[in-house]
């Protein structure tokens, strides 16, 4: 099986773009070596210990207990293509799953599905997610288990004899819903054992590295009170302890406005955006489509500015910590999550349904927290999955502790406490937040 020429210019990028957080944070640098053009993978560079070379900066390894870090010597990265075809019957219709690794051949599997059980399947995932049902993982007819047959599990042991720990899913239409990280093997959920990304199509990926961003800060804004709508009392302590992470720029309430959004947001100083607020995604395009800021709504066409305003310097992360940003339009499933990829970012976070939001602002937190320590985005996400579904992430007092032992969020009323008394660990706290594009 050839591999796609996008994927082979993609694909070596990883080894100069991972870790962008400890590359900024002068972490001590390794290299990597170029792929050869000539060999088996022809994408992807070799591992550290092959000698000096001209690759960027990564993170180090760090052993120390309680430290936590990236270990680069592990890190191998994979592209998995998940296409429907469609017969006139349902017997003739199939999943193609294709495993590019980082090197070796490419790896193809077919399965047979009937499309309509399939959504019937998807339906009840969440169905079952929305009213928090017991988990029941060790039952394989569960629609987690089902739906991890169906679509991971026919390549599982290539992942495993080749140590994948991170993936790039391309999706094809109708399966860019599938909450990937909730699926389960009977022993743990897909989000916790492996690092992903997820893309449309490969060619929306940005091709230059991580490293071309010029800047270092970051941007964090957010919106509480509404008219017409739902305050959002937790988004000011969100906002703040991202900000407090590093180098920001924080704008709340009445002083987040739509110009602002875009004109900080196209300075070339800013790497990362994180916007808290509520959003709606609305069929027919982005002229529908709106984020609300401190002052009034924004349709999704402002966004587009970005792009030319960031021409040659793209954002390296948009964040959008609202309500169902990543689904709407059956025509453009990932909704806004997508158009922020549009508009020039590398990478972008949204929410496949509605999340209770303490554990939405405690969520992000985390995450920032580990992307903060030199992960890369799609192992910060892993990191802050394993956390909530372990348990760490805890209720402690009127307190969300983190699984560091320091405070998420603090001071919450007695309604926000008993929202989460029960702990964090089921799916529907973690497994709809998801990292479309580039996954380092």
């Amino acid at each position: 099986m050839i591999r796609p020429p996008l994927l082979a210019a993609l694909l070596p990028l990883v080894a100069a773009s991972i870790a962008p957080a400890a590359i900024a944070q002068g972490a001590a640098p390794g290299a990597m070596a170029p792929a050869t053009a000539g060999s088996p993978a022809g994408l992807m560079a070799a591992p550290a210990s092959a000698g000096p070379a001209t690759g960027a900066a990564l993170p180090p390894t760090t052993t120390g207990a309680g430290k936590a870090g990236f270990d680069r010597s592990r890190y191998r990265p994979a592209v998995l293509y998940l296409n429907v075809t469609k017969g006139k019957e349902a017997s003739q219709e199939f999943i193609d799953l294709v495993l590019i690794p980082p090197q070796g051949e490419v790896v193809g599997r077919r399965v047979g599905i009937r499309l309509e059980d399939l959504r019937t399947q998807l339906r009840a995932l969440y169905g079952s997610l929305a009213r928090q049902d017991p988990l029941r993982n060790d039952d394989a007819s569960t629609p987690a288990r089902v739906l991890y047959r169906l679509l991971l599990e026919p390549v599982a042991p290539d992942l495993e004899r080749l140590g994948i720990t991170t993936l790039i899913l391309v999706p094809d239409a109708g399966l860019q819903a599938v909450p990937f990280a909730s699926l389960h093997d009977g022993r743990s959920s897909f989000g916790e054992r492996y690092a992903f990304s997820l893309t449309p199509s490969i060619s929306l990926m940005r091709r230059d590295s991580a490293r071309s961003t010029t800047g270092n800060g970051q941007l964090a804004l957010g919106a509480s009170r509404f008219d017409g709508l739902a305050p959002l009392p937790l988004v000011p302590q969100e906002v703040d302890r991202i900000a407090a992470l590093g180098p920001s720029e924080r704008y709340l309430d009445q002083a987040f406005t739509p110009e602002v959004l875009i004109n900080r947001a196209g300075d070339p100083s800013v790497r990362r955006v994180h916007v808290a607020t509520h959003a709606e995604f609305l069929p027919g395009g982005p002229s529908r489509s709106k984020v609300y800021a401190g002052t009034g709504s924004m349709d999704l066409t402002r966004f587009a500015s970005l792009r030319q305003r960031r021409a040659g310097d793209p954002l390296d992360l948009f964040v959008l910590s609202a309500c169902r940003t990543a689904l709407g339009d059956p025509d453009s499933e990932l909704g806004f999550a997508g158009l922020a990829l549009q508009a020039g970012s590398r990478s972008a976070i949204g929410t496949l349904w509605y999340v209770d939001d303490v554990a939405t602002s405690a969520f992000f937190i985390e995450f920032y927290r580990h992307l903060q320590k030199g992960l890369p985005k799609a192992e910060a996400l892993q990191a802050t999955r394993r956390s909530f579904a372990t348990g760490q992430v805890r209720l402690q007092g009127d307190q969300l502790i983190g699984s560091d032992g320091s405070p998420l969020l603090q001071n919450l009323t007695l309604q926000q406490q008993r929202r989460v008394e029960t702990g964090l660990q089921h799916p529907f706290f973690w497994a709809g937040i998801t990292l479309l594009g580039t996954p380092w």
